[in-house]
């Protein structure tokens, strides 16, 4: 683990138990054991610590990821407790569905100014790490979605123009995408966002029109164009560049 890696695990597993307390409150739901919010915050240790001692290369997760996973312990035990849970919007629900009672931060931001800064610094690390894997041209087009459905469909756009799909963390293609989709509501957006539009990629996040704050934030860290998730998917095609 980097010097990096090293500040943010500290930040992230600092931050964890006052903000799962405070999500708690604010939620009105009630308050959970010592022992319990004690054996999420360990989980978390442990998990985020074997990620970050990967390569950049080789994580196929994002830290946030790794919190949303740590609060799994604390919603079994709600749900054991019998709490009702609240209503959820659908964007929510899509995004992480298993987050019954909308305990998962959907930004590092939530978890305080120390967290959001280290995981800001830390990005800011990987995308120089990353950098040269990313350099070339080619016909690829990255994709920032864990929707199979979505992934397809930009799959089809993209084979219709010549191109073809990368998806984000998982392909093992070096050469830099033309251009870049990214779903705001994917966990690893922000790290993608700035990891793509820090190396020239233009990038194309959409969202729930609803949900303006993400897509401000997207152009804040790089995107090109932010787009509504329905008028993005009524043309993918006329948004891939025209290669010769």
């Amino acid at each position: 683990m980097d010097a990096f890696g090293s500040a943010l695990h500290s930040a992230f597993v600092g931050a964890f138990g006052p903000y799962l307390k405070g999500i708690l409150e604010e939620r009105g739901l009630p308050a959970l054991s010592d022992e319990l919010l004690a054996d999420a915050g360990r989980w978390l240790d442990e998990h985020l610590a074997n990620l970050l001692d990967l390569t950049y290369r080789e994580q196929r997760r994002s830290p946030l990821e790794v919190v949303q996973e740590a609060l799994s312990g604390p919603t079994a035990a709600l749900s054991e407790l019998g709490v009702k849970a609240p209503l959820r919007d659908p964007v929510s629900v899509a995004a992480m569905p298993g987050d019954t009672y909308g305990l998962a931060p959907a930004s590092s931001a939530v978890l305080g100014e120390a967290a959001f800064e280290a995981h800001l610094a830390w990005g800011m690390a990987k995308a120089k790490a990353l950098a040269p894997l990313v350099t070339g041209v080619g016909r690829g087009v990255a994709v920032v979605s864990g929707d199979l459905m979505d992934i397809s469909r930009f799959e089809d756009a993209a084979n219709s123009a010549g191109m073809n799909v990368l998806v984000w963390g998982k392909s093992e293609d070096p050469v830099r995408p033309v251009v870049a989709f990214v779903d705001i509501t994917n966990p690893e957006a922000e790290e993608a966002i700035r990891v793509l539009a820090g190396e020239q990629v233009r990038v194309i996040a959409y969202g729930p029109h609803v949900d303006e704050d993400a897509m401000a934030r997207a152009v804040a860290l790089g995107a090109s164009t932010v787009l509504p998730r329905s008028r993005l998917f009524r043309a993918i095609g006329d948004h891939l560049p025209r290669l010769a």
